[in-house]
Formats: C-alpha cells, sequence, structure tokens
C-alpha cells in the first residue's frame, strides 16, 4: 500500500505519493528581484500525475504555482512584475520586496499526512522587515479510489514594524475588478477557459469580486475546489480567459491595515481530484520531476 513520503533539500521539499511527486515547495528559489522573490509550489500534480499548477507563464512571468502574494504592502510590491499607478497604469518601480525564508519551525510526516512549519520574513525593498509570518503546508486525505487528495494552506502574518501597515491591491489604488493579493493560485494551462464557480455564482464575471465559503475550478485534467476553512466566506478574485488563476483577495474593495502587533491569519485548502482515471500515465513514464 503506497504512503506519503517527504524529501527534503537545502531549497526544495518534494511530497510524494505512489511514485508521483504531489508537491514541490521551493523555499530558496533563484529569481530576479522584478519576481518579488518568495517561496512558492510547483508543480503541484493529481494523483494521475497531472500539473494544476504553472510558474513564469509568458503572459506574467512572477506568477508562481501556488505562493503568498500582495501587491501593496504599504507601498511596496510583494506581487512582482509592474506596480499598478492610478492613471498611469502599471509601471515598473524599484518597489519589490521579499519574502524570505527564516527556517523550519517542523517538519512532520506519517503514513498518510505530511506537515510543514515554516518562518518567514517579509521584506521591504529597502529590506526593513515588515511582516513576520508563521505559514503551514499539510498535505492529506488522499484518496486513490476517487483520485484526490488536499493541500491545506495556512498562516499568520504579524506587523513587526513600528507603524499600521496598509494590504492593499490594484482595485484599491483605483483598477476595477484586480482585487488580487493573498494566497495566488496560478493554474496550469489546462485549466484555461475552464469552469468556475461557487454557492451562488457561475463565470468568472459573476464570481469576481463575490464573496463565498469555496471556489471551485474546472480544467481538462483536474479539478480544484479553493476553500476558506475559517468561519468567515472569502472574496475571491478569479480569471479564467485572460489566464486561469485564483485567490481570497485580502484586500479586493478596501485597503486592510494592520496595527503594530497586529496579527492576521488565513486557513484555506485545495481539494485536487484528477478528472482522468487515478494512475492513467503512461507506464514507466517519470512523473516525479520538474517539468
Amino acid at each position: 500500500m503506497s504512503e506519503l513520503a517527504l524529501c527534503m533539500t537545502a531549497d526544495a521539499v518534494d511530497v510524494g505519493f505512489g511514485g508521483t511527486t504531489l508537491l514541490r515547495y521551493l523555499f530558496r528559489p533563484d529569481l530576479a528581484r522584478t519576481d518579488s522573490p518568495r517561496s512558492y509550489a510547483h508543480p503541484v500534480r493529481t494523483l494521475a500525475g497531472d500539473e494544476i499548477t504553472a510558474v513564469g507563464p509568458e503572459d506574467h512571468p512572477w506568477h508562481l504555482g501556488i505562493s503568498m502574494a500582495v501587491a501593496d504592502v504599504e507601498g511596496d510590491n510583494f506581487w512582482g512584475g509592474p506596480t499598478y499607478v492610478d492613471g498611469s497604469g502599471y509601471r515598473y518601480r524599484e518597489d519589490h520586496g521579499e519574502i524570505r525564508h527564516r527556517r523550519w519551525a517542523d517538519v512532520s510526516v506519517s503514513a498518510d499526512s505530511c506537515e510543514l512549519t515554516e518562518e518567514l520574513s517579509w521584506l521591504a525593498a529597502d529590506g526593513r522587515v515588515v511582516l513576520a509570518e508563521a505559514r503551514v503546508l499539510r498535505v492529506d486525505g488522499v484518496d486513490p479510489r476517487v483520485g484526490k487528495w488536499v493541500l491545506h494552506w495556512s498562516y499568520r502574518l504579524r506587523n513587526v514594524s513600528d507603524r499600521c501597515v496598509h494590504l492593499g491591491s490594484p482595485a484599491t489604488a483605483g483598477r476595477s475588478g484586480a482585487g488580487y493579493g493573498g494566497l495566488f493560485w496560478r493554474g496550469a494551462a489546462t485549466f484555461r477557459d475552464g469552469a468556475v464557480s461557487t454557492e451562488d455564482a457561475d463565470g468568472e464575471h459573476a464570481v469576481n469580486g463575490t464573496s463565498a465559503r469555496s471556489l471551485t475550478f474546472t480544467g481538462k485534467t483536474a479539478v480544484v475546489t479553493f476553500a476558506s476553512a475559517d468561519a468567515d466566506p472569502a472574496t475571491w478574485f478569479v480569471r479564467s480567459a485572460e489566464y486561469p488563476g485564483a485567490c481570497p483577495a485580502l484586500a479586493f474593495h478596501h485597503r486592510l491595515p494592520l496595527d503594530p502587533g497586529g496579527v492576521l491569519t488565513g486557513r484555506y485548502r485545495f481539494e485536487i481530484t484528477s478528472r482522468a482515471e487515478p494512475g492513467a500515465a503512461a507506464a514507466g513514464e517519470d512523473r516525479g520531476g520538474e517539468s
């Protein structure tokens, strides 16, 4: 019977099951400053071996699988790429922050669960640490009978600066509908033009900017259900036609203030279900490495 397995190197962690790498988490990535360097998960795969994430796509090279990314943290860009300036559009500026891995506080693995607890620092463009983060990733719920597994991702952000820090988005800077920022999933190309729905809305335009406990995104090879595990529903940012991606937005409609010493938490889960038969990868084909 297959069990979860964990392999850690100097810059990445792999979580595998039955010969397939379900998750690679890069905690010391080699990225350009303009990408707002940060830890990220890619590739993330179904049990059948199909990727559900993309990194560095041509349309948005700073999109990084699954990662924490915020476009505006008191004027610093922790999203990557150009910054939206009201009245001027997107402009590259020397404002890119970095979310830097500090240490692993705990790592555990059993036959049916893997959990990683990471401590990170959010550094502004001038090198100041503005936020301290405790992050927990857990893989469990593997069910080969239905081709499903679950990734849990939670964070605790604390303002360690001496002033109030506001989190914002291009929407709060004047670009209507562009409320992205938070735990962002950039979907693989197989999700482009995929169906998007919540409990109360169907379609990209109906879902974007609305609140719901969960969002389901259907691609050619997989279905991803992205859900909030907190009591309050999330406000969702979503794209399907331009590119596949979604996040529970931290500041879709209004900037979010965080006082000195203040704490912001979030708990989410990705339920990843293959639309192909489990194990349908070609016999002998290596689906375990970076692609």
